[in-house]
């Protein structure tokens, strides 16, 4: 039986009162250039979405890409995966940077046959698709290939988002906020470098909200993993950002966390 809401809510406060115990990371006094975007521009058919893009992200930074629906966010989050090329302009990874994705939350299947721990998985299972973008870190034997080698690396991502208690139960039998920290665990699995995030504090309540920000907020200062991350809620996350990216008018303005005044 699924949790009710009240031990959900008291679960996920728990969780968050636990990462705010935790001591952080300084980030290290010279960061690298994770990604960069030159001249970028997109054009679908005669009409263009954007054009003049030029940003950087360096390791351990949160850039919040924000703008109105239909500015082209989710397309410039796809370009960076290498799923849409840009019409013009290029885009470069750091050395050996690896890319850890989520998607925007939709529905499973109802009688989707897998657990939130499954989930996790493919996140190593599908290492060899995308160019190599979501490869884990190779190690002295190679890569992580081994059944025990991968339970170890799912274990890890499960326990960082703190879905121990859940992660073995059905996917459809998750709290909407279980399920992305799901989602979120699939996508440290492989250990990135950066992670790119389409909206996913969308349709979560204000207690997962914050949860998510909190896995996130240790992700950067432990790990120094950059995040560039789409969302229109902006309470949480607003300790969280170092700089602000904001398409409109057909280009996109790079700038500090005042620009996040025009969204709120």
């Amino acid at each position: 039986m699924p949790m009710s809401t009240t031990k959900i809510a008291n679960s996920e406060r728990q969780f968050a009162q636990a990462i705010h115990c935790q001591s952080f990371v300084k980030l290290p006094q010279s960061q690298q250039v994770v990604l960069q975007v030159k001249d970028g521009s997109m054009h679908f058919g005669q009409r263009l979405l954007w054009q003049d893009v030029n940003f950087s992200i360096l390791s351990g930074e949160f850039v919040a890409l924000l703008g109105a629906n239909g500015t082209g966010k989710t397309t410039l989050l796809r370009s960076l995966l290498k799923l849409v090329p840009l019409s013009s302009g290029s885009i470069t990874l750091g050395k050996d940077i690896r890319v850890g994705y989520v998607p925007q939350l939709k529905d499973f299947a109802p009688k989707l046959p897998i657990r939130g721990r499954d989930l996790v998985q493919l996140g190593l299972d599908g290492e060899n698709y995308l160019f190599g973008l979501f490869s884990p870190k190779k190690t002295l034997g190679g890569f992580w290939q081994t059944a025990k080698q991968k339970k170890y690396l799912v274990d890890k991502a499960i326990a960082e988002v703190g879905g121990e208690s859940f992660c073995d139960a059905p996917l459809t039998m998750l709290s909407g906020g279980e399920q992305q920290r799901m989602r979120i665990a699939q996508a440290l699995v492989a250990e990135p470098d950066v992670l790119l995030m389409d909206e996913p504090l969308l349709s979560l309540d204000v207690a997962s909200q914050y949860v998510v920000s909190d896995i996130l907020a240790h992700r950067k200062q432990a790990h120094h993993t950059a995040i560039l991350m789409i969302s229109h809620e902006l309470e949480p996350i607003i300790p969280l950002v170092d700089k602000v990216l904001r398409l409109e008018n057909a280009t996109a303005k790079l700038g500090g966390v005042d620009l996040i005044n025009r969204f709120r």
